[in-house]
């Protein structure tokens, strides 16, 4: 397992998480209509890292991603 880092662009912004998976493909079966970076989490600055949230991929609380759930 990893973290992920995923997009949901609605437009006119974007919501972001890291999501702890085992691939990019897992989040893209579980979610509709966001992309998937494939990136190191330090390639992130530690300013916006702490804004993002960190979940699992089957993460049951309410995180933003469940009205993206396939």
């Amino acid at each position: 397992m990893r973290e992920f880092l995923v997009c949901h662009d609605y437009g006119m912004g974007g919501l972001w998480w890291w999501i702890t998976a085992p691939s990019a493909e897992t989040i893209q079966s579980a979610f509709r209509d966001v992309i998937v970076f494939d990136v190191p989490p330090d390639w992130w600055s530690d300013e916006l890292d702490a804004i993002v949230r960190h979940v699992q991929l089957d993460d049951p609380d309410d995180t933003g991603l469940n009205e993206l759930r396939r």
